[in-house]
């Protein structure tokens, strides 16, 4: 008796990741890294998009399988792509016990069920944290969450050329440390244990990564920049009471983290005012 089949998840590979990123993010694209073997596949069939990252990585975000004319294809919400994140694909293969994750283009049943299972319930979504390093891994994450414009001059970025790969340059940022652990030593009464303390992103870091149009890149380097906030800094104006050089721009609502901002912002709240500039040094405001 021949077996049924009931869950099928088929692999779609970019090996040039920063190509395959390029696509998910402006379906117009010319470029087409991706391959595939959908092969015995049905309507509704999942499919999962992986990059040809150092490491190989997964994206968190599933497509579905369609068929029009014959011919398979994937598709996948792209309004998500930037709440999407990567996992490592050989530590996804360590931890479901998947013996060829590497040399498969399908996985069928219990496989199957395990990834979609892993992958629907990951929390590894696109948050701030898991966007430093210097891993073609994290460079693939900052790309992940482009919003079309350059991080520094907020101006467009095409991505429909064939040289979309040329027009953007990708800036990584150290790893972050871990959170500074509390003293070990506490109160024998003491009513429970402690978290470890973490600042938030904008006061504890030195650099910030970014994705910058040629031009900023260009700027950035000549300037002998290596920390893209310092780079920002230095585009805004000085203080006009204090001279100080570290001002930021005033954005006035009430984010979900603020973490998604950089420290070059001023997050000034949701009572719009009429000033556009804030000064870190001395509490200053102007417009």
């Amino acid at each position: 008796m021949e077996r049924t089949i009931h869950h099928r998840l088929h692999l779609v590979e970019a090996a040039d990741w920063k190509d395959g990123v390029i696509t998910l993010l402006e379906p117009d694209s010319p470029y087409r890294p991706w391959r595939y073997a959908f092969g015995d596949s049905r309507p509704g069939d999942y499919s999962v998009m992986v990059l040809g990252t150092d490491p190989v990585s997964v994206l968190t975000l599933l497509g579905r399988i369609d068929h029009e004319g014959g011919l398979g294809g994937a598709l996948f919400n792209d309004h998500w792509v930037g709440s999407s994140n990567l996992v490592d694909l050989a530590t996804l293969a360590m931890v479901l016990d998947l013996d060829d994750a590497f040399t498969t283009w399908r996985f069928t049943d219990d496989d199957a069920e395990r990834v979609i299972l892993a992958l629907h319930e990951s929390r590894a979504r696109g948050g701030p944290f898991l966007r430093w390093g210097h891993s073609s891994v994290s460079a693939a994450r900052i790309l992940l969450n482009f919003n079309g414009k350059c991080d520094s001059c907020d101006e467009e970025i095409d991505l429909r050329g064939i040289d979309a790969r040329d027009r953007m340059h990708i800036h990584t940022a150290d790893p972050l440390p871990r959170p500074t652990p509390h003293s070990p030593i506490r109160p024998v009464d003491h009513p429970g244990r402690y978290r470890p303390y973490r600042a938030s992103l904008r006061d504890e870091v030195r650099d910030w990564p970014a994705v910058l149009c040629r031009r900023c890149h260009v700027r950035m380097r000549n300037g002998n920049f290596s920390s893209f906030i310092d780079f920002r800094f230095a585009q805004h104006p000085e203080c006009r009471e204090c001279g100080g050089a570290r001002t930021q721009r005033i954005a006035y609502g009430e984010p979900v983290s603020p973490d998604y901002f950089g420290p070059w912002v001023y997050l000034g709240g949701c009572v719009e005012g009429a000033d556009d500039w804030h000064c870190d040094n001395c509490e200053h405001e102007w417009s």
